[in-house]
């Protein structure tokens, strides 16, 4: 009768270490995690991008975008501005487990920009465009991104 008892004991211990390995084995923890909110959101913005637009009777007018933080750690907000009419968008970067770096360049065409950001190796990655064609305000997603996680 104490075999049974001792065996039941036995296979018990094996399978909470067998768990406690194996939930080991999942979980991984980084010093490079970037939070996922942050606690101080400039009011700022992180980066601007501005194009004269203005003609002889309206000199103020211009193509701007700028780009200001959320709470959110990879979120971002785009306020867009042509002449009178003003537009929001968003940009979502991944998370390369480093600081997001969101930067505006210029694009090829008249009244034109590239929203993106800086991946590790500095390297500036296309996200979407934001021009005028036609008088008529465009943004367009050139690129998608993501991340994946691989089990070490």
């Amino acid at each position: 009768m104490k075999k049974p008892i001792i065996l039941f004991i036995t296979v018990t211990i094996l399978s909470c270490n067998n768990q406690e390995s194996a939930e080991k084995e999942i979980t991984v923890i980084s010093n490079d995690t970037i939070p996922e909110l942050r606690t101080v959101v400039s009011s700022k913005p992180i980066a601007d991008y501005t194009q004269n637009a203005g003609d002889a009777l309206n000199r103020d007018w211009a193509f701007t975008v700028r780009v200001f933080e959320t709470s959110k750690t990879f979120r971002f907000v785009m306020k867009i501005k042509f002449e009178e009419l003003d537009v929001v968008d968003t940009l979502i970067i991944p998370d390369l487990h480093i600081q997001p770096v969101v930067e505006l360049q210029p694009g090829k065409e008249k009244f034109s920009c590239i929203a993106g950001f800086k991946d590790k190796a500095q390297k500036f990655r296309e996200y979407k465009k934001v021009s005028v064609e036609n008088n008529k305000l465009k943004i367009i997603t050139l690129k998608h991104y993501g991340v994946y996680a691989t089990m070490k």
